[in-house]
């Protein structure tokens, strides 16, 4: 790749579109040669040739003679410019700047802008530079990779030379500063690189990971670059190797980024995932391409992070004065040393019990240890390259693994450090499988393997004090559980067969059951790991899809169930896995449902399967209560008229202060209106929203658009006809932040939004489609559920979240005369799942070719509306 390929002859005769086409051609022909040639020769060769534009220009502005300087800093300063990267100069003078060099120098920077550079720029007296640094760590950061354009080469010496020196900045101020700084980025990080989207610089084990590794050693060592640690001895070869291939992996997923979003970015957005994957040569085939381009980038960001955590950590040692650090022997193989897990001899890991052994420590003194010395992590670095096989088929090993799971801490610190430096992947052969493995349907933001991780995090925070109101009852029925690790152990493999082919579900409930057996478990325990492992979804789907407040649907779920142990089990686990998928997904609703459905089965569970009282039982009760909160002993006739022509369904679904309510408001509700009813009450997980009018074709799809409009989101429908052809629509809302309606102005406009549409069909403007679908897009799944109602049919529609699919929902049922009895709709990230319990023009359930033909309707009418 000869420089002059891209190194035309510039001129003064130039206009600004020839220096656009200049700069295009150059690009371009990076873009042809990304493919097959060194990326970090790629991004040398683009500073290169900006070197020289800039060059030319700074002569056309005539300020070459002149005692002022050009200098390259940052990312341009070390000669890595990316395709859509800033190019950040500086420009320095000795004295006070005549009138005819600040123009010129104003004309200079004009000249970048017009050709569309995107600058990151200063203007500074050599006298002021101090201050700047001083005041400024970022200045200094910036300044300390000032590279000479143009002018006098003594403006960057000086500036160095002060760096260097101890005046403005202090080894150890500066070290401390860019530690607190990368530590304040990964807390902003939420300490994870492993997100659906990683931000490819500022995430841990991304860019700025290594250059603040850089940062430490030009400032302290005075060197250019990494390879002088190998000299200092804080580097080993393979090393050093292995920390430029992981940089050059994610320079060149950074260059395809760029290209794929034609600007800068740093977050690998989802919608751009299968261009950049394309573009590294990952092939086309989208969701394989893509899964193999970010298991790759995921392994070189822990690689990043770990060395990072390494080196830092020497560094430290080495830089920072340090008090005589109290040292405290665990055993012969380790000991504490200023708060830092340190094996106390090279050949510790000879003998594989001690790799787990040494989380074993870290849990039993917890309040003592933070992490693990650098020499500590080489060792394990080293020997982990060296297994041959799984850490479980060593015995011993197979006894300590189990003594961590039991430990009321191992699931604390001690887990977070076996997952981040590889020893739970080379523990586990099934864990090495679902490392960066994607999940591709929004409603999971992270890979499986830190999705896990972050649900045994999940639980072990429950046998704490919660500090979110939601989690208090999930954390007592934790702490009351005896036998934890069995629930761990199931939250272990609870997904670790994803990605196989196959029901997840049914492949970890056996893997689970090997699992036990090779490790010796009581054979009551192995079955309760691997049921759980096998119903993990069962309370959540329930709570999804069912009505959770009829009997009989308790009842069913506890004779699945069985008994109050598993019951607590798989309610704490179920609380884990939803809050681990999705930061968003955990809610107050979400938490009310999954509380009232566990108590609802634990009553059931107590009082014996049989004695779960009967619909009719329940409705009279409803009723009672009521009419007691309406304050009358004896129905009135208006109520008892109305409640003749409600069906029991109403009754069941609603509460008593519910039915009080809107009893009393249906009374008095005149024919030609719309009766709207929208709960004040903040204070529970959701917003209840009641409608009574005459029934009208499409007027559940139209009360449901309306609220997408208005960036409500429907957490569960139950519909109910009268006899005389009224519709009484029940639902919980939640509002654009997952909180119920907060205000009375904002109750207020939603109502009367509602009444134009619904009552004086005024037209909805149209949802923007949502553009971040991506690759994620997917086929819809459409499913016939159980139905302990004879009569009906129980239908679930899965599918991208988009407001016109409900109108395809309930075109399908008009075409096929369906009705209506309820609807359940519960969104989950970008994907909702949708569940309606309907029957045939006859009041019959659906038979089989009814059932195909209108699953057909819904695919082919759905897939229609995927972007391509």
């Amino acid at each position: 790749m000869p420089d002059s390929d891209i190194s035309p002859q510039f001129n003064a005769k130039m206009a600004i579109s020839d220096y656009k086409k200049v700069i295009q051609d150059a690009d371009n022909y990076f873009n042809k040669n990304f493919t097959h040639v060194a990326i970090d020769e790629i991004v040398k060769l683009r500073a290169d040739f900006f070197d020289s534009l800039l060059q030319h220009l700074w002569a056309c502005a005539d300020l070459h003679n002149e005692n002022i300087s050009l200098n390259a800093v940052g990312g341009y300063g070390r000669q890595t410019l990316h395709l859509h990267s800033d190019i950040d100069i500086c420009v320095l003078f000795d004295e006070k700047l005549t009138a005819e060099q600040e123009e010129h120098i104003g004309q200079f920077f004009t000249q970048l802008w017009d050709i569309g550079l995107e600058l990151g720029h200063s203007v500074l007296a050599l006298n002021e530079t101090d201050k700047a640094c001083k005041d400024d760590i970022t200045v200094a950061t910036s300044l300390f990779e000032i590279r000479h354009l143009s002018g006098p080469d003594s403006h960057a010496k000086q500036v160095l030379g002060r760096l260097y020196g101890d005046d403005l900045w202090s080894s150890e101020a500066f070290f401390k500063a860019k530690f607190t700084e990368q530590d304040e980025r990964h807390q902003k990080a939420q300490g994870s690189a492993f997100s659906l989207e990683p931000n490819l610089k500022n995430s841990p084990g991304g860019m700025r990971d290594i250059q603040t590794l850089i940062w430490v050693t030009r400032k302290y060592f005075a060197a250019q670059d990494m390879a002088a640690l190998r000299r200092f001895g804080f580097f080993t070869a393979d090393e050093h190797a292995e920390l430029l291939e992981s940089q050059h992996f994610i320079w060149r997923v950074r260059w395809a980024l760029h290209a794929a979003a034609q600007r800068s970015e740093n977050r690998l957005l989802i919608a751009l995932q299968s261009d950049v994957a394309s573009l590294m040569g990952f092939g086309d085939n989208s969701h394989l391409a893509i899964e193999k381009m970010m298991r790759q980038l995921y392994r070189a960001m822990r690689r990043i992070s770990e060395l990072n955590q390494m080196l830092l950590q020497y560094f430290k040692d080495e830089i920072l004065v340090q008090l005589d650090k109290k040292s405290t022997p665990i055993n012969q193989h380790f000991e504490i040393n200023g708060r830092m897990i340190n094996a106390r001899h090279d050949d510790v890991f000879v003998d594989r019990k001690q790799l787990i052994a040494l989380f074993i420590h870290i849990a039993e003194n917890a309040d003592d240890i933070d992490g693990i010395s650098p020499q500590t992590i080489r060792l394990i670095r080293q020997v982990r390259r060296r297994l041959l096989g799984d850490l479980q088929d060593f015995h011993r090993c197979r006894k300590e693994f189990l003594a961590l799971f039991r430990h009321p801490q191992g699931m604390g610190l001690a887990l977070s450090l076996m997952h981040k430096h590889g020893i739970l992947a080379s523990y586990l052969p099934q864990w090495r499988e679902i490392c960066g493995q994607m999940q591709f349907d929004l409603y999971h933001v992270y890979p499986v393997d830190e999705h896990t991780h972050k649900l045994l995090k999940n639980l072990y925070a429950l046998s704490g004090k919660p500090e979110n109101p939601s989690l208090v009852q999930p954390a007592a029925v934790y702490k009351s559980i005896e036998n934890k690790e069995v629930l761990l152990l199931a939250a272990l493999f609870h997904d670790l067969a994803k990605g196989r082919g196959g029901d997840h579900s049914e492949l970890g409930a056996v893997d689970a059951l090997q699992f036990a057996k090779f490790h010796e478990l009581k054979p009551s325990q192995a079955k309760v790991i691997a049921w759980l492992v096998e119903n993990h979804l069962l309370l959540s789907l329930s709570s999804q899809r069912l009505d959770i407040y009829d009997p009989s649907e308790v009842k069913n779920l506890a004779k699945a169930i069985g008994t109050k142990a598993r019951l607590d089990a798989l309610y704490c686990l179920t609380v884990a896995d939803i809050k681990a998928t999705n930061d968003d997904l955990w809610t107050n609703w979400k938490a009310t449902l999954l509380r009232d459905l566990y108590l609802s089965i634990s009553y059931a569970l107590r009082n014996g399967l049989e004695n779960v009282l009967e619909q009719r039982t329940i409705v009279r009760e409803h009723k009672n209560e009521a009419l007691e909160l309406m304050g009358v002993s004896e129905t009135p006739e208006a109520i008892k008229q109305l409640w003749k022509r409600l069906p029991l369904s109403f009754f069941s679904n609603a509460q008593p202060s519910e039915i009080a309510r809107y009893s009393q408001a249906m009374t008095k509700y005149p024919a030609d209106r719309a009766l709207i009813l929208l709960d004040e009450n903040t204070t529970k997980g959701s917003s209840d929203l009641f409608v009574y009018m005459k029934d009208k074709p499409g007027l559940f799809v139209t009360l449901f658009n309306t609220l997408a409009s208005l960036q409500i989101s429907v957490q569960q429908a139950h519909i109910s006809k009268t006899k005389d052809g009224y519709v009484v629509e029940s639902l919980k809302i939640l509002d654009y932040d997952h909180h119920p309606i907060r205000t009375a102005g904002r109750r207020e406009r939603i109502k009367q939004k509602l009444k134009q549409v619904l009552f004086e069909n005024r037209k909805l403007s149209k949802k923007r489609q949502n553009s971040n679908l991506g690759s994620f897009a997917s086929e819809p799944k459409v499913e016939f559920l159980h139905s302990r109602k004879k009569d009906r049919t129980l239908i679930s529609v899965t599918a991208l979240d988009n407001p016109q699919f409900m109108s395809h929902f309930c075109s399908g049922f008009r075409r096929f005369e369906l009705n209506i009895h309820s609807a359940k709709i519960t969104t989950v990230g970008e994907q909702v799942d949708n569940v309606f319990l309907v029957s045939d023009k006859d009041g019959q359930s659906l038979d089989e070719e009814n059932k195909q033909a209108l699953k057909s309707f819904f695919v082919d009418f759905i897939k229609e509306q995927i972007p391509a």
